[in-house]
């Protein structure tokens, strides 16, 4: 681990333009970016980037979405650091009328606080990460390795399944998989996402399960309850709320257990009552502990199914199947990446940070597969009433404070990894 001169981490802080950061994120608000429509977020993104010094691209990724990624090229001798945000949204314009939070559009409050569609997830990193390489070319301070700034789209947990198609449900990192292997490449990688200051070196992977039980399309005059799918599906539900919390129980480490959410379920036609359904789909998200890949889960899903059909002939044919399976992520607590950001966190907020596992999944399990160590490290995430986490109720929001302070180690940060050259 380098060390860096405290009094050219000063002068670099010193640069910190609250109201242009503020203003900054405010800005990327305004633009509505759901999911399968980053473009003009993309191309507002690439502009901020080459206005603060890098060598910016707009990469295609089809469907008129694009990754705006920049890099300022180091004078040579240091290690690269880049930093991953996704542009999309966790929301879209829909929920606009659920209040400040869910707008797209950047309001403060009490000049504190920030809300708006994507300042907890995630633009307000994006322009934290802006503001830190600003701030260190505004000092005149050169460094050694590259800075790198990713702005992905289609990171949101959403993917196609049965005739919902198209780019709006194209997510799960296909910006950041297509990033870092089209040229978005370095040694080291921080993904700002909203941890409320703490440090995530490991998160949870997903599996998602579709179960397919049959039932007996017949017109109602002529149906069995013992035949219609949905019936029939209840069976189904109620020893999957058995195993969960036998499957959560075998797989804990350290205390934390991964989750499993029943999504979806889909039978029938609401506009044909006099029908029965041929089918009940029952859609589930099983998460998966870090080290675990997402086969594990699957078939785990699958004896638990086969075990019931053979106590159950009525469910035979019953089919399993996954659509998305995604791996989780860990670098351990030793990582040159994670004791660099403790250095700097620690010298500028005067403790350590606190480390945690979280069960959401992030762009970190396709960097760190990709050979790019990463951490998932962003001020987002705390509440204005108070705690931590997000809040249904109030939206999303970002304390200006909190990405001032970030934005002190991220610079600090940078000056460690990439080195100060003279």
């Amino acid at each position: 681990m380098t060390t860096v001169d405290k009094a050219l981490v000063d002068k670099a802080i010193a640069e910190i333009d609250r109201d242009r950061l503020v203003k900054l994120v405010m800005d990327l608000v305004d633009i509505p970016s759901p999911t399968g429509f980053e473009g003009d977020m993309a191309r507002a993104v690439h502009e901020v980037l080459g206005e603060a010094g890098f060598d910016a691209t707009l990469q295609p990724i089809g469907d008129e979405r694009y990754n705006a990624i920049g890099r300022r090229q180091g004078e040579g001798g240091g290690k690269s650091l880049m930093f991953n945000g996704h542009l999309d949204t966790s929301f879209g314009p829909e929920q606009a009328h659920r209040g400040l939070g869910y707008q797209c559009k950047g309001t403060l409050v009490d000049d504190e606080w920030i809300y708006g569609m994507g300042t907890f997830n995630m633009k307000s990193a994006m322009a934290t990460y802006v503001t830190a390489a600003e701030s260190i070319r505004k000092a005149g301070i050169k460094l050694g390795g590259d800075i790198v700034i990713a702005g992905v789209a289609g990171e949101i947990e959403k993917a196609p399944v049965n005739e919902y198609e198209g780019p709006q449900y194209q997510g799960y990192g296909v910006g950041t998989k297509f990033a870092i292997t089209h040229g978005a490449i370095a040694d080291y990688c921080i993904l700002g996402e909203p941890t409320n200051m703490k440090l995530i070196p490991r998160h949870c992977g997903s599996t998602w399960v579709k179960i397919t039980i049959p039932g007996h399309l017949i017109h109602t005059a002529w149906s069995d309850v013992e035949k219609n799918a949905i019936n029939k599906s209840r069976v189904v539900l109620d020893e999957i709320h058995r195993w969960i919390p036998d499957y959560c129980e075998r797989n804990t480490l350290d205390g934390f257990q991964p989750r499993v959410n029943v999504s979806a379920v889909e039978a029938g036609w609401s506009w044909r009552g006099a029908r029965t359904p041929d089918n009940c789909v029952i859609f589930m998200d099983v998460r998966t502990l870090p080290e675990d890949l997402p086969l594990k889960a699957y078939n785990d899903v699958r004896a638990m199914v086969a075990a019931l059909v053979d106590k159950n002939p009525q469910l035979a044919g019953t089919k399993v199947e996954t659509f998305v399976t995604a791996p989780g992520t860990s670098i351990p607590d030793d990582h040159p990446l994670i004791q660099n950001i403790v250095k700097a966190h620690e010298e500028q907020l005067g403790k350590p940070p606190e480390f945690d596992v979280e069960t959401w999944m992030s762009d970190a399990a396709h960097m760190n597969r990709y050979g790019i160590p990463t951490v998932n490290y962003g001020s987002a995430g705390r509440i204005r009433a108070g705690g931590g986490g997000f809040s249904t109720h109030q939206g999303e929001a970002v304390h200006i404070g909190d990405m001032i302070d970030i934005t002190k180690v991220y610079i600090q940060t940078l000056m460690q990894i990439c080195g100060v050259v003279d």
